[in-house]
């Protein structure tokens, strides 16, 4: 059988993207390898999110040449979001790539790769298509968890951000459709399903008759078998409260949402202001009490003063995020931020990306201790990585959690795990009632 090698770049929705590759390359007897030089077809799926992201795209190609001169009759594919936005400059820059397609030609990269072996001359698709909603299937047996695509593409056209041009137009999939591939999902062992979308919460208003977010969670959460939903990303234009009021109403639904802020001053033009971000966290707070926060944090925009950066400092310290990502600004082709004057220089960028992950840090460190002495569903996924005699799951607040199983077999159950301490990256645990003792008795079940 022909092997082939996946390497992804960037997001969950690239993730997906490569699952669903390699289950349609499966079809056509290709087997997946995790060491490239194995591979007779080797596919990169890119992100364009950053210039640093494409650098590592580019620093990867340049080992691969050498390892098609040593084996010519290997493919070399790039796929996603880097191939959308620089089409056939890759190919001239790289010029021992074979094809380069975009995301809205997934499903047919059997036939882009059957056309290069039969002809040898390298493919470009990065032209637009119809939707289409390819089935995802559980990689292994017994895997618990699993992303579905429910809408791709972005409208927004944020002056700092790419999407609009590398994914196109906001485009849902049809509710029937998905509810029928989650169902499928969860007869062959998923527990805990991740909704996708570059804006999830806009799901359904293209569709006719319009829909929304929040009626298809109402149909996912009815689904036998599937324990948790979470979905990702959210814009916070799309938070309405009847989506709020769905996260607290459908028990599948976790208590955990993502919204990105970007920044804490309005100057990046989102088309939110930080007043309607910090209202809409109001809201969650109050209506989903035990809500846990992320958020996609941004330093160095142009013309971004300190006090710029200090309001982006606030907003950490007063929403008290569980999670934050920070970035420095990258100047994106085509985008207006990239043509703006008063171009921060990378050492202020450095060192406000600093100081913004420590605030960061010590925030999140500040509720994860929170939660010692408490007991929280856990499902479990597996062994813990430096400990494989321990089991490991996460939170519905998608906090990881290490405990001694105690020689019990628990994959793909839900327990009750007594928090007894915060790691900086995870949390340590003990089950309910396997010498817990009275403290148990004195938590509260979250």
């Amino acid at each position: 059988m022909p092997k082939l090698h996946l390497i992804t770049y960037g997001c969950q929705m690239n993730e997906y993207d490569s699952e669903r590759v390699a289950g349609l390359l499966k079809d056509d007897s290709y087997e997946l390898t995790e060491v490239a030089e194995d591979a007779d077809l080797i596919l990169l799926n890119t992100c364009a999110i950053r210039e640093k992201a494409e650098d590592k795209v580019f620093s990867r190609l340049g080992q691969l040449r050498i390892l098609k001169r040593e084996r010519p009759h290997v493919l070399i594919g790039v796929m996603g979001c880097m191939a959308q936005l620089w089409k056939g400059k890759i190919q001239e820059r790289a010029p021992q790539v074979d094809l380069v397609f975009g995301s809205a030609a997934v499903a047919r990269v059997g036939e882009m790769v059957a056309r290069v072996r039969a002809t040898g001359a390298p493919v470009l698709e990065t032209g637009e298509a119809p939707l289409v909603k390819l089935t995802a299937k559980p990689e292994r047996p017994g895997q618990l968890k699993a992303f579905v695509t429910v809408m791709e593409g972005c409208e927004k056209f944020c002056t700092f951000c790419v999407v609009p041009v590398t994914r196109g137009r906001e485009r849902s999939h049809a509710p029937g459709a998905i509810v029928a591939e989650i169902r499928e999902l969860a007869a062959a062992g998923v527990r805990e399903v991740t909704l996708l979308g570059q804006t999830v919460n806009a799901y359904g208003r293209d569709l006719t008759p319009p829909t929304d977010l929040a009626a298809l969670l109402e149909r996912v959460n009815e689904i036998e078998g599937i324990e948790r939903i979470r979905f990702t990303t959210s814009n916070p234009y799309n938070l309405t409260s009847r989506l709020i009021q769905a996260m607290r109403d459908l028990p599948k639904v976790v208590e955990y949402l993502h919204l990105p802020l970007q920044s804490g001053s309005d100057r990046m033009h989102r088309g939110y202001t930080r007043a309607r971000y910090l209202d809409l966290i109001a809201e969650l707070v109050e209506t989903v009490p035990d809500i846990a926060l992320s958020t996609d944090l941004i330093v160095g925009f142009p013309g971004e003063t300190e006090e710029d950066f200090e309001e982006t400092v606030a907003v950490v310290e007063r929403v008290r995020y569980d999670n934050v990502f920070a970035f420095r600004y990258s100047r994106r082709p085509g985008t207006p931020a990239a043509e703006m004057a008063d171009q921060v220089p990378d050492e202020i960028k450095a060192r406000r990306n600093t100081r913004l992950l420590e605030v960061a840090e010590r925030v999140g460190a500040e509720r994860s201790r929170a939660l010692e002495g408490r007991v929280m569903p856990v499902l479990v996924d597996g062994r813990s990585r430096k400990d494989p005699g321990e089991a490991t799951g996460r939170t519905r607040c998608n906090r990881v959690v290490n405990f001694d199983a105690h020689g019990r077999e628990l994959l793909g159950r839900t327990v009750h795990v007594l928090v007894t301490r915060a790691m900086p990256h995870s949390l340590r645990g003990e089950l309910a009632g396997a010498g817990a003792g009275e403290r148990v008795l004195a938590a509260t079940a979250v």
